[in-house]
């Protein structure tokens, strides 16, 4: 390495201000290649279908969700660029009612984590609904888990779920029972980190995005967003996107709402995504 210089008989080089000196060159090699910037281990290659295109999926898909025409969806990819919005807005345009706290709906949004029993149990008392197991993904982790959405997500005519164990007297649950409703999965994760037995038995949208590809979403989220100095923040994205470890939309969007408060903006925002 040409950071390598020698004093009498000892290799030396500079690392985090202090000239470290060694007897062994590549000792000396390996610590600077650990002080050397690191580089994205997962930079997405460019889609042959654009952002737009896959968020048009992913509403086609819900559609088909929400009138039982399908059982299930998969949507994986980057984090903060609009995935649970677009779920969630496309099941209520559709007429579904969300289940909440007090108030008994068609679909269940479900985050966290969860054990297989408790797994079950929400299968057996949300049977017929939509659930969207939302970022929970210890529910296809644990190998009991995955077993049992395997069972729920089958193409067979009747789906049936077991559980070969006993419940307690208090738990009225069924040791088997035909699942009737649809999952949808919301995952940070990429498509390819994704258990290959769901994805098999289910449509999958991932929107892993690259950098432009991000910028390219925040671009169609502006296009909808009545607020002035849209085309500055955007061009600053642009001039500073290789400094930025983690663009989303909620970001952009924070952004936007600075720029729009104070004068001087830009190196305070900058801080912020960069941080």
């Amino acid at each position: 390495m040409s950071n390598i210089f020698t004093i009498g008989d000892k290799y030396a080089a500079v690392i985090d201000g202090k000239t470290v000196k060694r007897s062994n060159r590549r000792a000396l090699e390996r610590m600077l290649k650990r002080t050397e910037p690191v580089q994205s281990i997962f930079e997405p290659v460019k889609s042959d279908f654009s952002v737009t295109q896959r968020f048009d999926f992913i509403s086609k898909f819900v559609k088909l969700i929400s009138k039982n025409r399908i059982n299930s969806l998969i949507v994986t990819g980057s984090p903060g660029i609009g995935k649970t919005h677009t779920v969630n807005e496309i099941l209520q345009e559709s007429g579904l009612i969300e289940d909440t706290i007090g108030e008994t709906g068609d679909y269940i949004a479900i985050k966290g984590h969860s054990t297989a029993k408790a797994l079950y149990r929400l299968l057996w008392e949300n049977n017929g609904k939509v659930i969207i197991f939302d970022d929970a993904d210890s529910a296809f982790k644990d190998p009991i888990s995955a077993n049992l959405l395997k069972g729920a997500l089958d193409s067979i005519p009747k789906r049936v779920i077991s559980w070969h164990a006993e419940f307690s007297e208090s738990e009225e649950l069924p040791n088997r029972f035909e699942f009737t409703g649809r999952v949808v999965f919301i995952s940070n994760l990429s498509i390819k980190d994704f258990p290959q037995a769901l994805i098999s038995r289910s449509f999958c949208v991932d929107l892993s995005l690259n950098m432009d590809e991000k910028i390219e979403r925040i671009e169609h989220i502006f296009s909808k967003i009545k607020a002035d100095r849209k085309t500055e923040v955007l061009n600053f994205i642009r001039s500073n996107k290789t400094k930025m470890k983690d663009l989303n939309v909620r970001m952009a969007c924070n952004t936007l709402k600075l720029a729009n408060s104070m004068d001087e903006w830009e190196d305070i925002a900058l801080y912020s995504m960069t941080l």
